[in-house]
């Protein structure tokens, strides 16, 4: 296996040659030319034996912990001491030997190759061909899946549920419901570039989560929300089709991620109330280099009154590699002017935390009509659909079993009420 420094140092120009330097220039070469590999299926060739090959980790071996990267470069360098370990780099060989088969047989007209390319990704994943989710996967599912880097993601929520049965605090995690999620979620990326966001919001648990807005709110709510700032900054919530959604946990933290309490993760991947900002930074061009959860949730009515929705924005995160290069003390405004933007579009209170409030009466000064004033309120939380819930701005138990309806605690919050609710 050749060491991914290499392969990132030399850059190949074409797929052909990144490919052979993956599995072999021979097989390679011989794949490119025999008519039988589109450029879509080249792509996927090359992703799949990046993230198999260079980036792969046992986790069926070596398990869920908090030994793996903390951040998304250093996946890609393929260098970390989980990714070189002895079990990961066998496993790595194995792949690539495979690969270069699979290769090859496409390369004869002896199999199809985006058939055997799903059937090959099911595999790395740790999803038995004959499964149910197989039964969902197409080509277009796993290609999307292989540009988002889902790979290893996919690979560590289905190889690891055996990590995932506790609680922060000690607290058992029901199994079965659990496996049930990990496999409806990945049947739903699988099954097409936008299978994975329309199970989020089209589900029974989250369309009652989201039961009470109206069908503009809904639809606003869902959209991938995109914003330009100064100095060529973006803020968006991830892309069309949310599939980085995987990846946002490993953009600052650490509290989870995919492979380290990735029952933590759950809740975001699963809940239509759950969304994350990311921003994106010149000055880190790799990824996006900031990320706050962001919920749609309900504030506990008075008598006789119904719930009101509101936006609840948590607190920013920086990945720790783009640390080192990018400005943080410029983020606030633009987190804050995104969440700002929805509260208008969809006309809906926005609660964030008080250390806040001076920036947002300064922001509310560009808007006519809005209110901010602190309150005292309790969320309606209704039954999440990743089995736990987990935030700190929500409760102080930082990750919960959340099957059933619960109010949280009375928490001090800013609100900042549009135009659109005065």
């Amino acid at each position: 296996v050749p060491p991914a420094e290499q392969v990132l140092r030399e850059g190949p120009p074409s797929q052909a040659e990144h490919l052979g330097a993956l599995i072999g220039n021979a097989v390679a070469r011989q794949l490119a030319a025999s008519g039988e590999a589109s450029p879509g299926v080249m792509s996927a060739f090359v992703a799949l034996a990046r993230q198999s090959i260079l980036m792969g980790i046992d986790y069926r071996n070596l398990g869920l912990g908090w030994d793996h990267p903390e951040t998304r470069t250093q996946y890609r360098r393929g260098e970390h001491p989980s990714i070189r370990a002895k079990p990961s780099r066998e496993r790595a060989a194995a792949s690539q030997q495979r690969l270069a088969s699979v290769a090859l047989a496409v390369a004869e007209g002896s199999c199809h190759a985006e058939r055997v390319l799903v059937d090959t990704f099911l595999r790395e994943i740790g999803v038995a061909p004959g499964s149910q989710v197989a039964g969902f996967a197409d080509f277009a599912g796993v290609s999307a899946a292989l540009a988002g880097e889902l790979l290893l993601p996919l690979r560590a929520l289905n190889e690891g549920q055996g990590y995932m049965n506790k609680t922060w605090e000690g607290h058992p995690i029901p199994s079965a419901p659990v496996a049930d999620v990990v496999r409806d979620l990945t049947s739903a990326v699988l099954s097409g570039p936008q299978g994975f966001s329309r199970w989020r919001y089209g589900n029974a648990v989250g369309l009652e989560q989201l039961r009470g807005l109206d069908n503009r709110q809904q639809a606003l709510w869902r959209q991938a929300t995109f914003m330009s700032h100064k100095d060529g900054r973006c803020t968006h919530e991830d892309y069309e089709g949310e599939l980085g959604f995987f990846w946002a946990t490993k953009v600052g933290g650490p509290s989870h991620g995919f492979d380290f309490s990735a029952h933590c993760l759950l809740p975001l991947l699963s809940n239509a109330r759950h969304k994350v900002v990311m921003l994106s930074d010149p000055a880190w061009p790799a990824h996006p280099a900031g990320r706050a959860y962001f919920r749609l949730l309900w504030a506990e009515p008075a008598a006789r009154e119904q719930p009101e929705p509101r936006l609840w924005l948590e607190p920013f995160q920086c990945d720790f590699d783009a640390a080192k290069v990018v400005d943080q003390s410029a983020w606030v405004q633009p987190f804050l002017q995104h969440a700002i933007s929805k509260a208008h579009s969809m006309g809906v209170t926005l609660s964030v935390d008080r250390a806040l409030t001076n920036e947002l009466h300064a922001l509310a000064r560009g808007f006519s009509g809005p209110r901010v004033r602190e309150a005292c309120e309790r969320m309606v939380l209704r039954p999440s659909n990743g089995v736990v819930e987990a935030s700190d701005t929500l409760s102080d138990r930082h990750d919960w079993v959340q099957m059933s309806e619960e109010l949280t605690s009375p928490l001090w919050r800013t609100l900042y009420i549009p135009y659109a609710k005065t």
